[in-house]
């Protein structure tokens, strides 16, 4: 293969020195902007050129030409493998673990329907199973109905108030909101039960910042709030309290803090009914989310709290959570409001909110789309 490159004010221009010098059969390979001119890579077929194809003559002087055609066309080839490659990553991306013929075989309604799902920031593997079991058959707008109903009916959701006991741990990464999320839960309690049903526990003594932000909240409504470290701190703070609705906060962390699990522990040495609660941040990677929900060991955790919807760009990712680690949500928060901007849910809601959340980040039409479902 004859490899050459050539340089004009435009893409017409560099093509017709392609067309003279090559003939019609001449391959593209790459076309770039270099220096304000446009410069292609064209290769044309040398063994098709010696049994009669071959291409005009070259108006280059000779020299121009051998410095072109031999150590600079083993720089191309190995551009051109590079960008073989770079092409393939792609289109491996986009067809996941599904083989050449299984994609060449995908019937057009469920590749835009898979399209869908992923912009919603599900899993390949979820968005798979989805269409596999509920798209299969059915047209564009007809499917994608089915497909997010199927996907509602995937969100267990559950109601705090319908959970056995009177304390609640609340579980979360650092910058998760999950010291607003004890404030909105308390709040929620102040306004229903009134003041002197509701106590506060903190067991973060690594952040200053998160023990001045649950005791100025404490303060303004008139509630206690007590420190603890150790079991022996823990228990006496809840006798004090007895009677009442207790949240505890505890330390955020990386789910890689061995802490974590320490705090975990200490909670569950009461012996007590406590509802365990996970904030998952709306707008985190899933797999923080997936890794921090790893450390409680499977159906430990009452539930989840999906915070700061307001911030994310997509909703799929933490639903696929949800999902993956079979947790009930309680609820989301998606604002800065306390405690209003807590918000009860259900599984078709969790839907509704992903898809109007994709529909910010594409065109209109797409966002039609979206809807057409919900």
């Amino acid at each position: 293969m004859r490899i050459e490159k050539y340089t004009a004010k435009d893409s017409r221009s560099a093509m017709a020195q392609v067309r003279a010098e090559l003939g019609a059969d001449a391959l593209i390979l790459a076309n770039r902007r270099v220096a304000g001119l446009i410069e292609i890579t064209a290769a044309v077929d040398v063994e098709q050129a010696v049994n009669g194809a071959t291409p005009r003559a070259s108006k280059r002087p000779a020299r121009e030409r051998e410095a072109v055609s031999t150590p600079t066309n083993e720089i191309q080839l190995k551009a051109l493998e590079r960008e073989l490659q770079r092409l393939r990553g792609i289109l491996d991306k986009e067809l996941g673990t599904r083989s050449w013929q299984e994609a060449a075989n995908t019937r057009a309604p469920q590749s835009v329907l898979r399209q869908r799902l992923l912009r919603m920031g599900l899993s390949r593997k979820l968005a798979g199973a989805l269409l596999d079991h509920h798209a299969s058959g059915k047209r564009v707008e007809a499917g994608w109905r089915q497909v997010l109903a199927a996907l509602a009916e995937r969100l267990q959701a559950s109601d705090l108030e319908q959970l056995p006991g009177n304390i609640t741990a609340v579980y979360g990464g650092t910058g998760v909101g999950k010291t607003s999320t004890v404030a909105r839960l308390a709040g929620r309690d102040i306004q229903r039960l009134g003041p002197e049903m509701v106590g506060l526990i903190t067991l973060d003594n690594y952040r200053i910042g998160a023990q001045e932000q649950l005791a100025s909240f404490a303060d303004a409504l008139g509630i206690p709030l007590f420190s603890a470290s150790d079991r022996h701190t823990l228990s006496l703070a809840l006798r004090k309290m007895q009677g009442r609705r207790i949240y505890i906060d505890t330390a955020g962390m990386s789910q890689h803090d061995a802490r974590l699990q320490g705090q975990y522990a200490l909670i569950r040495e009461l012996r007590k009914p406590v509802r365990h609660l996970m904030v998952l941040a709306a707008s985190a990677q899933p797999s923080q989310c997936r890794a921090l929900a790893a450390n409680f060991a499977p159906h430990t955790l009452s539930g989840a709290i999906i915070s700061k919807v307001d911030e994310a760009q997509s909703l799929g990712g933490v639903l696929d959570v949800l999902i993956s680690s079979q947790l009930p949500v309680l609820g989301y928060s998606d604002g800065q409001r306390i405690p209003e901007d807590l918000r009860r849910t259900d599984g078709m809601d969790l839907v509704r909110r992903a898809v109007q959340l994709t529909e910010l980040g594409n065109s209109p039409t797409a966002g039609q789309s979206l809807r057409a479902a919900v």
